[in-house]
């Protein structure tokens, strides 16, 4: 399992635009020893634990959760805590918005059973 914590930032909104708004969070500064890709994970937001899709770049520069089935409130500036448990998908390019969206909507489909076992 990795864990990790830090500060949520702004990013390039691009989550948001395509429905599924992400907390950034800036792991430049931190050493992860995990490959790229898309991975089941939880966060904890104080008290709060929400399941989470997690987007790790291959620059392991972030790391970005959209946190499932979350209330919608900003998360700038607040703490957060993630703690990534499984690969579910490797990152691939997309011709177009709608097969990028159709591929996300699948990733946080196999987030959610793998997080439900």
């Amino acid at each position: 399992m990795l864990h990790i914590t830090g500060i949520v930032v702004q990013g390039e909104k691009r989550g948001r635009v395509l429905g599924f708004p992400t907390a950034n969070i800036d792991i430049k500064k931190k050493r992860l020893h995990v490959s790229p890709g898309i991975f089941a994970g939880w966060a904890l937001v104080g008290k709060e634990r929400y399941m989470a899709a997690v987007f790790i770049p291959k620059s392991l520069d972030r790391a970005e959760a959209h946190l499932l089935d979350y209330p919608g409130f900003s998360l700038y500036g607040k703490h957060i805590e993630v703690e990534v448990l499984q690969k579910v998908s490797e990152i691939e390019r997309y011709d177009t918005t709608e097969e990028l969206i159709a591929k996300i909507t699948n990733d946080i489909e196999l987030v959610r059973e793998v997080l439900k076992k």
